[in-house]
């Protein structure tokens, strides 16, 4: 029995040196969800695991790296005057988990308008590569903003235009119904001086 019961605490403890997630069920029910089972069970820890890791190779990367520049360097293939420091590395990893709660903490965070975007979007941690995320995201509204301008514009001169169109054609129909109107005044002048002529005949 004690040896049983040592299994169990040396397998505990490795699981949460290492950070691997209890996956066993608890019994007796509760009523945890979201971030409260995260945090019991041990699947928020395997998330500082894997950053501490991205850490170590990171700098394993960054020291291939320079070996591989030195080696173009030494052969004449390739003038680089390129540090390491300048480098970073970075590793995709899915973000997607409690996506939600994670959106609208964001969107708290950044109305509050103390925060920039990116710093708003890491506290989140809803990407591994806050700065491209934030670039193409800009890229695309500001596109879309210059397409709703030129629709606008585009708008405004069809408008322009049918205004215009109906502008001139209220002036020719009064044009036309003034013209109309002294040839019927003139006409009747004429037939009025006729009629008088033929009652002087008689």
């Amino acid at each position: 029995m004690g040896i049983g019961n040592l299994r169990e605490y040396l397998e505990e403890a490795y699981k949460t040196i290492i950070g691997i997630p209890d996956r066993k069920t608890r019994g007796g029910g509760g009523g945890d969800t979201g971030d409260a089972v995260k945090l019991r069970d041990g699947w928020a820890d395997i998330e500082i695991v894997a950053r501490i890791k991205e850490s170590y190779f990171k700098i394993a990367k960054k020291k291939q790296i320079a070996v591989a520049i030195k080696i173009l360097q030494l052969l004449g293939l390739a003038n680089i005057d390129f540090k390491t420091i300048d480098l970073d590395v970075k590793f995709t990893r899915n973000k997607n988990d409690n996506l939600q709660t994670k959106a609208q903490s964001f969107s708290t965070l950044h109305g509050t308008k103390t925060l920039d975007p990116a710093d708003a979007l890491e506290m989140c941690d809803m990407t591994t590569d806050v700065v491209e995320v934030i670039d193409r995201g800009k890229k695309y509204w500001d596109n879309v903003a210059e397409q709703n301008l030129q629709l606008q514009k585009r708008t405004q001169e069809v408008l322009q235009t049918e205004n215009n169109n109906t502008n001139n054609s209220n002036k020719a129909k009064e044009n036309s119904g003034y013209k109309s109107t002294t040839y019927n005044n003139n006409a009747n002048k004429i037939s009025e001086k006729h009629n008088k002529k033929e009652e002087k005949w008689y």
